[in-house]
């Protein structure tokens, strides 16, 4: 009895065109966007050469002029590209932003830069470094000259490998973030499909619910069976979703695709209990009670940041607490938690406080629903 109950539940669930657009589809297009709109944020830019003034009128022999031709990354591409000029013309160059900085060479050098960035950084980096080695080096002279004949300047003054590019682990994406949030949104989504459940078996919001409640079936037990066959279908949905990142837009998950999966679908269950919850307990017909877990699931989309990737971390500093009770950041984080960090503390966290969720929901869902009677129908 209990499988068909189950069986004739999934076939109604699988017929259901709408339910079957929003679920199945509407992540697919959602997904297949992003993916067009973040494809060039994918790719990171190379390191690009950096173009410098350098004046050294009246500095004599200059060691720096060299250093600075020398200097290469690892990949052997040339950190600086070198426009020697005078003082007056590099100060033009500086201010048309022919170049980031231009540098008057001395025993002492100079740097001038319009702005403060990454390319100024590796530029000052750079000389910092170089008059390090320069007073290292003149210390060393001064104590043993003939150092200078033991190859001493060409063990010190090497800057062919300046900066290393060290790929190590996992890099933080931003990008990332917008589809673990669409994949913790489709979880919660499941909030709609728990709604529907409870709405067919009350008597006062459908005449389904009314046919029921006269029927000699148990209502909880046919709840039960209408909740798990919800679960079976709207699983599917995050099953082909994920595979469609996975295998198709090349979404990285990282390693752990069992435990992705897993929280998945730890999260399916918190939002079929959180529509559950709803339906039952909010006294309103069934159209206001859509109207506000579409708000409660959007709204906790929009705050683990699916739409602005930024606002997950500004939740995560001014308003903490919000972020351990919305289940789509909880959600999301432990997909992010799963890519980025190698231990499982952080997830383990994000995955307890759901069950934690899913559990008190599930027992509120069930005093509320034993509650329910009619006096007549």
């Amino acid at each position: 009895m209990i499988f068909q109950l189950y069986k004739a539940r999934l076939k109604c669930l699988f017929r259901n065109k709408e339910g079957m657009f929003w679920s199945y589809m509407f992540p697919l297009l959602l997904a297949t966007c992003f993916f067009f709109a973040f494809n060039n944020l994918w790719t990171i830019e190379s390191f690009e050469t950096i173009s410098i003034a350098y004046d050294n009128e009246g500095a004599g022999i200059d060691p720096l002029k060299e250093a600075l031709a020398e200097a290469k990354m690892s990949d052997g591409t040339p950190i600086f590209s070198i426009t020697y000029t005078g003082k007056e013309n590099a100060g033009k160059l500086l201010e048309d932003d022919e170049s980031q900085a231009y540098i008057v060479g001395s025993s002492d050098p100079v740097l001038y830069v319009k702005q403060n960035g990454m390319n100024e950084t590796i530029i000052k980096s750079f000389l910092d470094s170089y008059r390090q080695i320069s007073f290292s080096v003149h210390t060393i002279l001064k104590e043993n000259p003939e150092a200078i004949n033991q190859g001493l300047m060409k063990d010190v003054m090497q800057f062919d490998n300046f900066i290393d590019e060290i790929k190590d682990g996992k890099k933080p994406d931003a990008v990332l973030i917008y589809f673990y949030a669409l994949m913790a949104y489709t979880c919660i989504f499941a909030a709609n499909w728990g709604l529907e459940e409870v709405v067919n078996i009350q008597a006062d919001l459908s005449n389904r619910g009314a046919r029921v409640n006269v029927s000699p079936i148990h209502k909880m037990k046919l709840f039960l069976c209408n909740m798990l066959a919800a679960f079976t279908a709207h699983s599917g949905s995050l099953i082909l979703l994920f595979l469609y990142m996975y295998y198709v837009i090349k979404v990285d998950f990282g390693n752990n695709l069992i435990y992705t999966l897993i929280t998945c679908l730890v999260g399916s269950l918190t939002g079929l209990a959180l529509g559950a919850t709803v339906g039952i307990w909010v006294k309103k017909k069934a159209e206001v009670k859509e109207a506000i877990l579409t708000l409660f699931v959007l709204g906790g989309g929009f705050l683990s940041g699916m739409m602005i990737a930024d606002m997950k971390y500004i939740i995560a500093e001014k308003a903490p607490l919000l972020a351990y009770i919305n289940p789509v950041n909880l959600v999301s984080d432990a997909l992010y938690s799963l890519y980025y960090y190698d231990t499982y503390e952080r997830f383990g966290q994000n995955i307890l406080i759901l069950c934690i969720i899913t559990v008190f929901l599930g027992v509120l869902s069930y005093i509320g629903l034993r509650r329910k009677s009619y006096a007549s129908i």
